[in-house]
């Protein structure tokens, strides 16, 4: 890349989670919105599932269930993100409990974009009202296995939304504990869970407790902001007893109260057990398929702690460009006064070529946590 500081777009990410069955409505919604470039990884969320008891003293038995899930990351211009989430909320019919989640995060892309077609005139807003605006994403790193399971049941039994659960391969200093005599593997389980803002530091407390990360080489989580977001709030299925399930019921205060403010189950001073980190910026990168190891060496020379590397998929919707494309997601976090330094130099070890970098993101993380020898629980 060129020696001069590269200048940042101001664009919006959009994530999708789907069910296999509801993936081709959405590339389908895509295709005509004129979204030429996604990315596509594959997951799994987690939800309870409700079994009827053969014994008269327990009415019912209630056991996790998996389900494989698209998502879907694709950018467009600022102005046009209501528009296209409220396109793909229709064609996927994520308005009721149970059909995916949905949110917009605000990002500097300083790589040239592909954002699509032109913004369309006379948009219409009318289903924005189905959008909430005070949620954030938890994203936690797990490195111990298994862990990402426990960690979606605690999700669940807070009560907050679907967890959806991928997986990634870790890189760096924090993986090799040499002065602990702790050797990490290098697989990692990511749970991605959408949360009110309101209650995100105490459910990151919880998150932390549960999911033992106050350990060494157990993991991180972080937490950044969602501009808008439909949540999904199906995290029980099966035989129901009312009209109307609890799901049901809590989606419809969301868009009574227009937001989750009301979930609120912490207190300001509830659960202070451990020191957050605050002020720091998740840095994402998609590139061609084994070339990322060039990018996390210059993050980690710059001052990065670490990067986790996930195999993805690039989707071409236009019939005229290439099939799809195998190509790697690293997710870098690191504190606010060194993420220039680290976007800088991944820009200057990237090749004069333009097939090595699609792309190169970062946006705010308001709250982490990951473990540090000389910070001790309170």
């Amino acid at each position: 890349m060129s020696d001069q500081e590269a200048r940042p777009s101001a664009l919006s990410r959009i994530t999708c989670v789907v069910h296999h069955h509801l993936a081709p409505r959405v590339m389908d919604a895509l295709r005509a919105l004129e979204i030429n470039s996604v990315i596509a990884e594959n997951g799994r969320t987690v939800r309870r599932r409700r079994h009827k008891s053969r014994f008269r003293m327990a009415r019912q038995v209630l056991k996790t269930e998996d389900a494989p899930v698209d998502l879907y990351r694709f950018s467009v211009a600022r102005e046009r993100a209501y528009h296209v989430m409220q396109a793909v909320i229709d064609a996927a019919g994520m308005d009721g409990p149970g059909h995916g989640t949905i949110f917009v995060q605000h990002v500097d892309e300083y790589v040239e974009p592909d954002t699509g077609g032109p913004s369309p005139d006379g948009l219409d807003t009318s289903g924005e009202s189905l959008l909430l605006h005070d949620l954030s994403l938890m994203t936690c790193v797990l490195s111990t296995t298994g862990s990402g399971e426990r960690l979606a049941e605690t999700a669940l039994e807070l009560g907050t939304g679907v967890p959806t659960v991928t997986y990634g391969t870790g890189t760096g200093m924090r993986d090799r504990l040499g002065l602990l005599r702790i050797t990490v593997p290098p697989e990692k389980e990511l749970v991605h869970l959408l949360v009110p803002s309101i209650d995100a530091d105490g459910l990151l407390h919880q998150l932390v407790e549960e999911g033992r990360l106050d350990r060494p080489g157990s993991g991180f989580v972080y937490c950044t902001a969602v501009q808008a977001g439909v949540l999904d709030t199906r995290l029980l299925i099966g035989p129901q007893e009312h009209a109307a399930s609890m799901e049901q019921v809590v989606a419809a205060i969301d868009k009574l109260s227009t937001g989750t403010a009301w979930r609120r189950r912490f207190s300001t001073d509830d659960g202070v057990r451990y020191r957050l980190q605050r002020n720091h910026r998740e840095i994402a990168i998609v590139c061609a398929e084994e070339r990322s190891g060039v990018y996390v060496d210059a993050a980690l020379q710059a001052g990065a702690g670490g990067a986790t590397s996930s195999r993805i998929r690039k989707l071409q919707t236009n019939t005229i460009a290439a099939g799809d494309a195998a190509r790697e997601r690293c997710i870098i976090s690191v504190p606010e006064p060194a993420a220039e330094r680290v976007i800088q130099a991944i820009l200057h070890a990237a090749p004069e070529t333009p097939d090595w970098i699609d792309s190169l993101q970062s946006l705010i993380t308001p709250v982490a946590y990951s473990y540090q020898p000389s910070v001790r629980r309170r």
